[in-house]
């Protein structure tokens, strides 16, 4: 049983902020890259990693995710021009769950937060934010990974 709570929010600020269509390699690659500007830079993450996915789309049977990737920055530095910098990212009243394990079994968890906000007319406004809390480190299980989920809904009632 997933354990969904509600009114809960994130706020980060100095952010990296990557958004395009990137396959799963391309992604990992991605992370790679980031890695390599926080180094270069001399810049230390601040925060978890941050992604969210706005659309999937298969071409020629491979799976392109239209995805963000946000990264907390203890500060301001000049990103190349494929990133851009968000001086703050801040979700309020969302709907929240924390995962624990596998990351494949994420749908289960987004389908039953979707299924909660409908049948408690919530008016959803935000995708599904992931907020990796407990990173995958080399000789660890995919089923050790803690990822929070937001998805921002409004204030309003109607």
């Amino acid at each position: 049983m997933i354990n969904i709570e509600v009114n809960k929010g994130i706020n980060f600020s100095n952010l990296l902020s990557l958004r395009k269509k990137i396959t799963q390699e391309q992604f990992n690659n991605e992370m790679v890259k980031i890695s390599g500007i926080f180094e270069s830079n001399q810049v230390k993450k601040s925060g978890p990693i941050i992604t969210t996915t706005f659309m999937v789309e298969t071409i020629n049977g491979e799976n392109y995710f239209d995805m963000e990737i946000l990264v907390p920055m203890d500060r301001k530095v000049d990103l190349p021009s494929d990133y851009n910098f968000k001086q703050l990212f801040k979700i309020v009243n969302a709907v929240y769950v924390r995962h624990e394990g596998n990351p494949a079994f994420l749908q289960k968890v987004y389908d039953e937060m979707l299924l909660y906000i409908t049948k408690n007319s919530l008016q959803q406004i935000t995708p599904a934010y992931n907020v990796t809390v407990k990173d995958l480190l080399p000789g660890m299980s995919a089923d050790e990974l803690v990822i929070d989920v937001y998805i921002g809904v409004s204030e309003n009632i109607l």
